[in-house]
Protein backbone atom coordinates (compact mmCIF):
# COMPACT_ATOMS: atom_id res chain seq x y z
CA UNK A 1 0.00 0.00 0.00
CA UNK A 2 1.52 3.61 -1.32
CA UNK A 3 1.63 6.28 1.63
CA UNK A 4 -1.61 8.28 -0.37
CA UNK A 5 -3.41 5.13 0.56
CA UNK A 6 -2.62 4.83 4.06
CA UNK A 7 -3.68 8.43 4.42
CA UNK A 8 -6.32 7.94 3.00
CA UNK A 9 -7.47 4.71 5.09
CA UNK A 10 -6.51 6.77 8.44
CA UNK A 11 -8.35 9.68 7.68
CA UNK A 12 -11.39 7.59 7.16
CA UNK A 13 -10.87 5.58 10.11
CA UNK A 14 -10.71 8.45 11.84
CA UNK A 15 -13.80 9.75 10.60
CA UNK A 16 -15.43 6.60 11.99
CA UNK A 17 -13.91 6.48 15.09
CA UNK A 18 -15.12 10.50 15.30
CA UNK A 19 -18.35 9.72 14.21
CA UNK A 20 -18.87 6.91 16.60
CA UNK A 21 -17.74 9.04 19.62
CA UNK A 22 -20.24 11.84 18.48
CA UNK A 23 -23.08 8.78 18.16
CA UNK A 24 -22.69 7.46 21.34
CA UNK A 25 -22.35 11.24 23.04
CA UNK A 26 -25.88 11.95 21.40
CA UNK A 27 -27.38 9.38 22.80
CA UNK A 28 -26.79 10.05 26.48
CA UNK A 29 -30.63 10.94 27.78
CA UNK A 30 -30.95 14.49 28.52
CA UNK A 31 -33.83 15.47 30.67
CA UNK A 32 -35.43 19.36 30.89
CA UNK A 33 -35.88 20.30 34.42
CA UNK A 34 -38.70 22.93 33.72
CA UNK A 35 -41.52 22.39 30.74
CA UNK A 36 -41.45 25.57 28.31
CA UNK A 37 -39.56 28.16 30.00
CA UNK A 38 -37.80 28.06 33.30
CA UNK A 39 -39.26 30.09 36.45
CA UNK A 40 -36.54 33.14 36.61
CA UNK A 41 -35.78 32.75 33.13
CA UNK A 42 -33.84 35.93 31.17
CA UNK A 43 -34.89 37.77 27.93
CA UNK A 44 -34.15 35.03 25.33
CA UNK A 45 -34.46 31.88 27.37
CA UNK A 46 -38.05 31.03 26.41
CA UNK A 47 -36.38 30.45 22.57
CA UNK A 48 -33.54 29.10 23.85
CA UNK A 49 -35.87 26.34 25.84
CA UNK A 50 -37.36 25.86 22.50
CA UNK A 51 -34.04 24.76 20.76
CA UNK A 52 -33.00 22.68 23.48
CA UNK A 53 -36.16 21.34 23.82
CA UNK A 54 -35.99 20.29 19.73
CA UNK A 55 -32.28 19.24 19.40
CA UNK A 56 -33.64 16.39 22.60
CA UNK A 57 -36.38 15.39 20.17
CA UNK A 58 -34.30 14.64 17.09
CA UNK A 59 -31.03 13.57 19.10
CA UNK A 60 -28.96 16.50 18.16
CA UNK A 61 -28.40 17.42 22.02
CA UNK A 62 -25.02 17.72 23.34
CA UNK A 63 -24.41 15.73 26.93
CA UNK A 64 -22.62 18.37 29.17
CA UNK A 65 -19.03 18.29 28.79
CA UNK A 66 -16.03 20.27 30.51
CA UNK A 67 -17.03 23.48 32.39
CA UNK A 68 -20.22 24.81 31.50
CA UNK A 69 -20.97 28.82 32.03
CA UNK A 70 -23.85 30.93 31.38
CA UNK A 71 -26.20 28.40 31.71
CA UNK A 72 -29.73 29.27 30.52
CA UNK A 73 -31.84 26.26 30.07
CA UNK A 74 -31.08 23.77 33.01
CA UNK A 75 -31.11 20.39 32.21
CA UNK A 76 -29.70 16.84 33.14
CA UNK A 77 -27.66 13.79 31.97
CA UNK A 78 -28.54 10.37 33.04
CA UNK A 79 -26.17 7.60 33.10
CA UNK A 80 -27.83 4.52 35.03
CA UNK A 81 -25.38 1.81 35.25
CA UNK A 82 -25.67 -1.50 33.24
CA UNK A 83 -28.82 -3.73 34.35
CA UNK A 84 -26.79 -6.23 36.02
CA UNK A 85 -25.08 -3.91 38.42
CA UNK A 86 -27.78 -1.87 39.33
CA UNK A 87 -28.63 -1.57 43.00
CA UNK A 88 -31.07 0.46 42.83
CA UNK A 89 -29.40 3.79 44.82
CA UNK A 90 -29.60 7.12 42.83
CA UNK A 91 -27.24 10.47 43.07
CA UNK A 92 -27.95 13.49 42.04
CA UNK A 93 -25.01 15.45 40.90
CA UNK A 94 -24.13 19.03 41.34
CA UNK A 95 -20.60 20.38 40.44
CA UNK A 96 -19.14 23.31 41.93
CA UNK A 97 -17.61 26.31 39.94
CA UNK A 98 -17.99 29.37 42.56
CA UNK A 99 -21.87 29.89 41.37
CA UNK A 100 -19.83 30.90 38.12
CA UNK A 101 -20.24 28.10 36.45
CA UNK A 102 -20.37 24.40 36.47
CA UNK A 103 -17.23 22.34 36.51
CA UNK A 104 -18.98 18.53 35.03
CA UNK A 105 -15.86 17.64 33.46
CA UNK A 106 -13.45 18.00 35.82
CA UNK A 107 -15.60 17.17 38.71
CA UNK A 108 -18.57 15.05 37.69
CA UNK A 109 -17.55 12.69 34.93
CA UNK A 110 -15.02 11.33 37.12
CA UNK A 111 -17.32 11.03 39.88
CA UNK A 112 -20.18 9.61 37.17
CA UNK A 113 -17.67 7.00 36.14
CA UNK A 114 -17.35 5.37 39.34
CA UNK A 115 -20.48 5.51 40.73
CA UNK A 116 -22.01 3.79 37.38
CA UNK A 117 -19.59 0.92 37.82
CA UNK A 118 -20.61 0.17 41.20
CA UNK A 119 -24.21 0.01 40.39
CA UNK A 120 -25.29 3.46 41.74
CA UNK A 121 -27.36 5.73 38.35
CA UNK A 122 -25.89 9.27 38.31
CA UNK A 123 -27.85 12.00 36.78
CA UNK A 124 -25.59 15.18 36.22
CA UNK A 125 -27.39 18.65 36.52
CA UNK A 126 -26.20 21.59 34.47
CA UNK A 127 -27.95 23.98 37.60
CA UNK A 128 -28.06 27.72 36.26
CA UNK A 129 -25.61 30.46 38.33
CA UNK A 130 -24.02 33.37 36.78
CA UNK A 131 -26.23 35.45 36.12
CA UNK A 132 -28.97 34.03 37.96
CA UNK A 133 -28.73 34.73 42.07
CA UNK A 134 -30.62 32.96 44.66
CA UNK A 135 -33.22 31.02 44.39
CA UNK A 136 -32.95 30.43 41.02
CA UNK A 137 -29.86 27.56 41.43
CA UNK A 138 -31.97 26.06 44.32
CA UNK A 139 -35.58 25.93 41.80
CA UNK A 140 -33.64 24.13 39.60
CA UNK A 141 -32.19 21.27 42.75
CA UNK A 142 -35.54 21.15 43.88
CA UNK A 143 -36.77 20.33 40.48
CA UNK A 144 -33.87 17.56 39.53
CA UNK A 145 -34.66 15.83 42.68
CA UNK A 146 -38.75 15.79 41.82
CA UNK A 147 -38.02 14.52 38.72
CA UNK A 148 -35.45 11.82 39.28
CA UNK A 149 -38.06 10.33 42.03
CA UNK A 150 -41.14 10.63 40.05
CA UNK A 151 -39.82 8.71 37.25
CA UNK A 152 -38.10 6.30 39.75
CA UNK A 153 -39.21 3.31 38.32
CA UNK A 154 -38.83 4.07 34.62
CA UNK A 155 -35.09 4.57 35.80
CA UNK A 156 -34.68 1.53 37.71
CA UNK A 157 -34.09 3.36 41.13
CA UNK A 158 -35.98 3.06 44.25
CA UNK A 159 -37.67 6.55 45.40
CA UNK A 160 -36.61 6.17 48.96
CA UNK A 161 -32.91 5.87 48.20
CA UNK A 162 -31.64 8.95 45.97
CA UNK A 163 -28.72 11.17 47.27
CA UNK A 164 -27.53 14.54 46.35
CA UNK A 165 -23.72 15.36 45.73
CA UNK A 166 -22.43 18.57 45.56
CA UNK A 167 -18.73 19.57 45.26
CA UNK A 168 -17.25 22.72 46.22
CA UNK A 169 -20.17 25.73 45.09
CA UNK A 170 -22.42 22.68 44.21
CA UNK A 171 -21.56 21.38 48.11
CA UNK A 172 -23.61 24.82 48.55
CA UNK A 173 -26.26 24.04 46.42
CA UNK A 174 -26.95 20.71 47.74
CA UNK A 175 -26.40 21.56 51.49
CA UNK A 176 -29.31 24.79 51.15
CA UNK A 177 -31.29 21.59 49.32
CA UNK A 178 -30.87 19.76 52.93
CA UNK A 179 -32.11 22.07 54.81
CA UNK A 180 -34.69 24.37 52.13
CA UNK A 181 -35.94 21.37 50.23
CA UNK A 182 -39.57 22.67 50.73
CA UNK A 183 -39.51 26.20 50.52
CA UNK A 184 -40.36 28.01 47.70
CA UNK A 185 -38.74 31.01 48.16
CA UNK A 186 -41.13 32.89 45.52
CA UNK A 187 -41.78 29.72 43.29
CA UNK A 188 -45.41 28.96 42.92
CA UNK A 189 -45.89 25.35 41.66
CA UNK A 190 -47.25 24.82 37.87
CA UNK A 191 -47.80 20.77 37.93
CA UNK A 192 -47.71 17.30 39.61
CA UNK A 193 -43.74 16.90 39.90
CA UNK A 194 -43.93 20.00 41.96
CA UNK A 195 -46.14 17.83 44.97
CA UNK A 196 -43.33 15.69 44.94
CA UNK A 197 -40.89 15.56 47.85
CA UNK A 198 -37.50 17.14 47.04
CA UNK A 199 -35.49 15.89 49.66
CA UNK A 200 -32.31 13.85 49.36
CA UNK A 201 -32.46 10.58 51.27
CA UNK A 202 -28.43 10.78 51.85
CA UNK A 203 -26.13 13.64 50.70
CA UNK A 204 -22.44 13.72 50.21
CA UNK A 205 -20.47 16.73 50.47
CA UNK A 206 -17.16 16.85 49.09
CA UNK A 207 -15.23 20.50 49.68
CA UNK A 208 -18.50 22.01 50.03
CA UNK A 209 -18.95 25.67 50.47
CA UNK A 210 -21.60 25.98 53.59
CA UNK A 211 -21.77 29.45 54.89
CA UNK A 212 -22.06 32.75 53.63
CA UNK A 213 -20.41 34.40 56.55
CA UNK A 214 -17.69 36.57 55.24
CA UNK A 215 -15.35 35.00 57.57
CA UNK A 216 -15.94 31.24 56.49
CA UNK A 217 -17.42 31.74 52.87
CA UNK A 218 -15.67 31.88 49.53
CA UNK A 219 -16.46 35.93 48.38
CA UNK A 220 -16.54 35.28 44.24
CA UNK A 221 -19.25 32.43 45.26
CA UNK A 222 -21.15 34.88 47.76
CA UNK A 223 -21.61 38.18 45.84
CA UNK A 224 -22.73 35.80 42.59
CA UNK A 225 -25.28 34.20 44.65
CA UNK A 226 -26.57 37.16 47.06
CA UNK A 227 -25.24 40.06 45.45
CA UNK A 228 -22.86 42.50 46.33
CA UNK A 229 -25.31 43.53 49.61
CA UNK A 230 -27.56 41.06 51.17
CA UNK A 231 -29.13 41.28 54.02
CA UNK A 232 -28.13 39.97 57.25
CA UNK A 233 -31.29 38.12 57.01
CA UNK A 234 -30.07 36.18 53.74
CA UNK A 235 -26.92 35.60 55.24
CA UNK A 236 -28.09 33.73 57.97
CA UNK A 237 -30.80 31.87 56.05
CA UNK A 238 -27.79 30.64 53.45
CA UNK A 239 -25.35 29.86 56.03
CA UNK A 240 -26.62 26.39 55.70
CA UNK A 241 -24.94 24.97 58.69
CA UNK A 242 -27.23 27.30 61.29
CA UNK A 243 -30.45 25.69 59.16
CA UNK A 244 -29.71 22.58 59.93
CA UNK A 245 -32.73 20.84 62.15
CA UNK A 246 -33.71 17.04 62.57
CA UNK A 247 -35.25 16.31 59.72
CA UNK A 248 -31.86 17.20 57.42
CA UNK A 249 -31.11 14.10 55.51
CA UNK A 250 -28.05 11.74 56.84
CA UNK A 251 -25.08 13.81 55.13
CA UNK A 252 -21.48 12.02 54.59
CA UNK A 253 -18.80 14.84 54.03
CA UNK A 254 -14.94 14.75 53.16
CA UNK A 255 -12.84 17.44 52.49
CA UNK A 256 -8.92 18.59 52.56
CA UNK A 257 -6.70 19.85 55.29
CA UNK A 258 -5.21 21.90 52.98
CA UNK A 259 -7.86 23.96 51.63
CA UNK A 260 -6.87 27.27 50.80
CA UNK A 261 -10.37 28.12 49.26
CA UNK A 262 -13.06 27.22 51.01
CA UNK A 263 -11.82 26.44 54.19
CA UNK A 264 -12.65 22.72 56.22
CA UNK A 265 -14.18 25.06 59.36
CA UNK A 266 -17.21 24.87 56.47
CA UNK A 267 -17.24 21.04 57.01
CA UNK A 268 -16.77 20.71 60.31
CA UNK A 269 -19.29 23.32 61.25
CA UNK A 270 -22.08 21.55 59.24
CA UNK A 271 -21.07 18.04 60.64
CA UNK A 272 -21.12 19.44 64.59
CA UNK A 273 -24.63 21.10 63.31
CA UNK A 274 -25.69 17.32 62.63
CA UNK A 275 -24.89 16.14 65.22
CA UNK A 276 -26.17 18.42 67.55
CA UNK A 277 -29.96 17.80 65.82
CA UNK A 278 -29.57 14.03 66.03
CA UNK A 279 -28.72 13.95 62.46
CA UNK A 280 -26.83 11.06 60.93
CA UNK A 281 -23.28 12.17 59.61
CA UNK A 282 -19.53 11.36 59.02
CA UNK A 283 -16.82 13.80 58.27
CA UNK A 284 -13.33 12.96 56.67
CA UNK A 285 -10.81 15.03 57.06
CA UNK A 286 -8.32 14.35 54.00
CA UNK A 287 -4.83 14.43 54.61
CA UNK A 288 -2.70 17.29 52.51
CA UNK A 289 -5.58 17.92 50.32
CA UNK A 290 -6.21 20.79 48.63
CA UNK A 291 -9.50 22.46 46.82
CA UNK A 292 -10.45 20.63 43.40
CA UNK A 293 -10.55 17.20 41.86
CA UNK A 294 -7.88 14.58 42.02
CA UNK A 295 -7.01 11.13 41.26
CA UNK A 296 -5.76 8.24 43.57
CA UNK A 297 -4.78 4.84 42.90
CA UNK A 298 -7.62 5.51 39.49
CA UNK A 299 -10.18 6.86 41.50
CA UNK A 300 -11.76 10.27 42.43
CA UNK A 301 -9.84 12.20 45.10
CA UNK A 302 -9.16 15.31 46.49
CA UNK A 303 -6.65 17.21 44.67
CA UNK A 304 -2.85 16.09 46.05
CA UNK A 305 -4.42 14.27 48.67
CA UNK A 306 -2.87 11.50 50.62
CA UNK A 307 -5.53 9.34 51.44
CA UNK A 308 -8.96 8.11 49.67
CA UNK A 309 -12.96 9.15 50.60
CA UNK A 310 -14.82 7.41 47.74
CA UNK A 311 -14.82 3.85 49.22
CA UNK A 312 -15.39 5.21 53.12
CA UNK A 313 -18.42 7.10 51.18
CA UNK A 314 -19.54 3.94 49.86
CA UNK A 315 -19.39 2.40 52.85
CA UNK A 316 -20.94 4.80 54.65
CA UNK A 317 -24.33 5.21 51.98
CA UNK A 318 -24.35 1.59 52.23
CA UNK A 319 -24.94 1.61 55.86
CA UNK A 320 -26.89 4.45 55.91
CA UNK A 321 -29.60 3.17 53.67
CA UNK A 322 -29.89 0.09 55.71
CA UNK A 323 -30.39 1.43 58.91
CA UNK A 324 -33.24 3.77 57.34
CA UNK A 325 -37.23 3.17 57.78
Amino acid sequence: MNMNKIIKALVVALFVFSSSFATESAKIPQVLLWPGTPPGAKVGDAEKAEQRVAAIKNGTHKAFKGSLRNIRVPAMDVYLPAKETQTGVAMVLFCGGAYRGVAIGAEGLPMQKFLNERGIAVFMVGYRCEPFNHPVPLWDAQRAMRIVRSRAREFGIDPNKIGAMGFSAGGHVVSTLCVHYDEAFGYTAMDEIDQVSARPDFTCLIYPLISMRTELTHAVSRKLLLGGNPSEELIATLSNNEQVDKNTPPTFLAHGTADDVVHHENSLRYHEACRKKGVETQLLLVKNGKHGPGKLDGKPSIRMASEEYVDSMLKWIEVTLKSQP
